[in-house]
C-alpha cells in the first residue's frame, strides 16, 4: 500500500526521451549540450506556474492543484499514524505489529508528502534587479553577493532555455512529463520545472524568452 502511494506521487521510473535532432537549431551550443531529461520522473498535471511578480520579476509558482495533491497525501498518512497511536492508547499494547506497523508508514508517508510540500512549493526567481535566477527564498542581502552563491545563475550566463519531453511510466500507468532547462553558454544545463502539461510549459518558456531576451529550443 505504501510503495504504490509512493509511486502514485512520484511515479519516479523514466524511460527514454524520444529523439531530438539539435541540428536542426543551427546553434553550436545546442551540440554541445545534452538532450536526454536532466531530471528523472516529473507529474502528469501542471506543478508549476508562471507568475508576473512585478515588470522586473518572474516567478514559478506551486499551481493548487499542486499544493492539494501534497496536502491530501500529507493528511493520509498523518491520519493512519494518528488512528495507529489511538489504537495504542486504548488497547495499551505498544508491541503489536498491526498496530506499529500502520503508524510507522504512516508518518514516514507523511514526512515524505510534507518534504514534497516544501521543496515543490519553494519560489523559482528571475528578477532583473539581481540579474540573477534562483531557486527557493534567499534574503535580500545575500543576494547583493549573488556571483558568491551557488544557488544563483547570472542572466548573462544564459543561453537558452531548452524543453525535453519525458515519458515517464509508473506502476499503473504512463504518461509524458515535460521539462523546462536553462542553457549556459558552454552548453550545462539547470532544470526549472518538470511537469505534465505542454502548453503552460511552452507559453511559459515563450514568456521566460522574451523576459530574458534568449531563444527557446523547443525538443518536445
Amino acid at each position: 500500500m505504501f510503495r504504490n502511494l509512493v509511486d502514485k506521487l512520484k511515479s519516479l521510473v523514466p524511460a527514454a526521451n524520444e529523439h531530438f535532432d539539435p541540428t536542426t537549431l543551427d546553434d553550436p551550443v545546442a551540440m554541445q549540450t545534452e538532450w536526454s531529461p536532466l531530471k528523472g520522473g516529473g507529474a502528469s498535471f501542471c506543478t508549476r506556474k508562471l507568475v508576473q511578480v512585478s515588470p522586473h520579476r518572474y516567478e514559478f509558482r506551486a499551481t493548487l492543484g499542486a499544493k492539494a495533491f501534497y496536502l491530501i497525501f500529507f493528511f493520509i498518512g498523518l491520519g493512519v499514524s494518528i488512528i495507529s497511536i489511538s489504537e495504542i492508547i486504548v488497547s495499551g499494547d505498544i508491541f503489536t505489529a498491526d498496530v506499529l506497523l500502520p503508524g510507522a508508514f504512516g508518518l514516514v508517508f507523511a514526512l515524505i508528502c510534507g518534504l514534497m510540500f516544501y521543496y515543490g512549493t519553494k519560489p523559482v526567481v528571475f528578477d532583473k534587479q539581481f540579474d540573477c535566477f534562483w531557486k527557493g527564498n534567499i534574503p535580500a542581502d545575500e543576494l547583493l553577493y549573488a556571483t558568491a552563491n551557488e544557488l544563483l545563475m547570472p542572466f548573462k550566463e544564459i543561453h537558452s532555455i531548452q524543453l525535453i519531453a519525458e515519458h515517464v511510466s509508473g506502476s499503473k500507468n504512463s504518461y509524458y512529463s515535460y521539462e523546462m532547462n536553462l542553457v549556459s553558454r558552454d552548453g550545462v544545463r539547470t532544470n526549472v520545472v518538470d511537469h505534465g502539461k505542454l502548453d503552460q510549459i511552452r507559453e511559459d518558456a515563450n514568456t521566460l524568452a522574451e523576459f530574458l531576451e534568449v531563444s527557446v529550443w523547443d525538443g518536445t
